[in-house]
């Protein structure tokens, strides 16, 4: 058994008729010819050579494919999903035939699959990796990764999905990551993975643009926009089908704002967050949600629906309000009457301060209002440790070296190659290296270390100053080892400089 993603086109014309009539509808309406009659991929190509003579070979090999699936590879008993392009729900049926073409209907509606659709499901009832999976623009695409066959059957049969939390495997390299958004449509990875392919390990200005106009050059997008979320947060590349302008259409359920690749705004998704959200339903008792903000440690607890959409906030403060008025005794009737309005991950986090300033904490959701992580006050406060730390270390390393070299004559600072080198404010972090390989600074100096093994040391911190010394959407303490061997570089000093200036 296996999924299928078959679209209604770019702004859902088929989908009422694939609902009314029984079908997955492919589209492709200049082709008025049965493609059953191709006996090969080759025969296939070759019609839509004539059929589409002005799209490029590559969009041709690109329909082929997606056609192919469709008469070959889709199996009676297979699962088949149709987003509705302007309705918040997924139709999900069950394939009953093979493949057939309707020379009766209108071009654009004769090639299909019978289908019997089973249920139509709220998107909300859909965790965000298997929905973003269903949000690629071809027209016909396969859900194979993270047991989605599976999970489709479960939202066919009772209308929820069981979700999956296992790793993913990133692919090998570059051209094996479009080679999977190729074959299935879309591929996911974490966003630590997707940089990785390129060898990078935060989101610098060099990397969004290096990554994003590959990226774009392979026609390929990312969702949701991988400078908005976490560096371990799954996202799904997913290709573009020109098919009815459909390239230029956004998927259905993917509107989130998209950064710009060069785009270095902290946004909310960007903070370390709570992500495995605690919360109570409505139908919950009171004594159940202060059970769990004791044993949690927790200010206040989202009140969600059955598909963990945002309803409503209760917090310690309403509690209290609730026992001093005498208001209901139902965890509805001790819902904060005020909290800050949900935030999206793409959202620029000074815009929410305010919020998080006020209340303490702000919510956050995707596009179908389903909570997907907490920001609070120690979340924000968390974050700044982490990127100042770093620069507090290299300051009083900095100090130290400093201190060290007061007393040194002249003619021994200038042997680190600056003409102007007379005094150690004169020097950068980075020039300490070349300074301590001479064998008679270090004499002055009189260390009880290693000479190369300090040197190596202050250059790789030099290193490590150049590159946090910009503003990046990820903190330097994503890179825990620079920071580390920093430390202990410093703590080597500390020992022959007890006494900074």
């Amino acid at each position: 058994m296996r999924a299928w993603t078959v679209r209604g086109g770019w702004d859902g014309h088929r989908e009422e008729t694939a609902l009314e009539t029984g079908a997955a509808i492919a589209g492709w309406a200049e082709v008025r010819h049965d493609f059953s009659e191709q006996s090969t991929f080759d025969d296939l190509c070759a019609l839509l050579d004539e059929c589409y003579p002005a799209e490029s070979p590559r969009t041709r090999k690109n329909w082929a494919h997606q056609i192919w699936r469709f008469l070959h590879e889709i199996s009676v008993g297979d699962y088949v999903v149709m987003p509705r392009k302007y309705r918040d729900v997924v139709a999900i049926g069950q394939v009953t035939g093979d493949y057939e073409y309707q020379a009766d209907q209108p071009p654009g509606y004769r090639h299909i699959r019978p289908v019997k659709w089973l249920r139509t499901v709220e998107r909300a009832a859909i965790s965000g990796d298997l929905r973003d999976s269903m949000g690629t623009l071809l027209t016909v695409s396969e859900l194979s990764r993270r047991d989605a066959a599976e999970r489709v059957k479960m939202l066919a049969e009772n209308g929820t999905d069981p979700g999956y939390s296992g790793a993913i495997a990133a692919p090998d390299d570059i051209d094996a990551l479009i080679a999977d958004v190729d074959a299935a449509g879309s591929r996911q990875l974490s966003v630590r993975d997707l940089l990785g392919l390129w060898g990078f390990g935060r989101r610098t200005s060099e990397a969004l643009e290096e990554v994003g106009s590959t990226l774009q050059r392979h026609g390929l997008t990312v969702r949701p926009d991988f400078t908005t979320v976490q560096l371990d947060s799954i996202v799904t590349v997913v290709a573009s089908d020109p098919e009815d302008t459909e390239a230029t259409s956004p998927a259905s359920g993917s509107e989130a704002v998209e950064a710009t690749p060069q785009d270095l705004t902290w946004r909310v998704g960007n903070v370390r967050q709570q992500m495995d959200v605690v919360s109570v339903k409505r139908s919950d008792s009171l004594h159940r949600a202060i059970e769990l903000m004791v044993t949690k440690r927790l200010s206040q607890l989202p009140i969600v629906d059955d598909h963990h959409r945002l309803l409503g906030v209760i917090t310690w403060e309403s509690i209290a309000h609730r026992s001093i008025t005498g208001a209901g005794v139902e965890l509805w009737d001790a819902r904060a009457a005020q909290f800050p309005p949900a935030a999206h991950s793409e959202q620029e986090l000074f815009s929410r301060m305010e919020d998080i300033r006020k209340f303490g904490f702000v919510i956050v959701v995707d596009s179908e209002n389903v909570v997907t992580g907490i920001v609070t006050a120690a979340d924000l406060a968390d974050e700044l440790e982490a990127r100042v730390t770093p620069f507090m270390v290299l300051e009083e390393l900095e100090r130290r070296l400093r201190h060290a070299i007061y007393g040194m004559s002249p003619d021994l600072l200038k042997s680190v190659g600056k003409k102007k080198a007379e005094k150690p404010e004169d020097l950068t972090l980075g020039n300490y290296s070349y300074l301590f390989e001479n064998p008679a600074v270090w004499k002055w100096l009189g260390w009880p270390f290693e000479q190369a093994g300090i040197v190596e040391r202050l250059r790789a911190v030099a290193r490590y100053r150049n590159e946090i010394a910009h503003w990046n959407i990820d903190a330097p303490e994503n890179e825990p080892q620079k920071l580390a061997d920093a430390r202990e570089l410093l703590d080597l000093l500390k020992l022959v400089t007890p006494v900074t200036r």
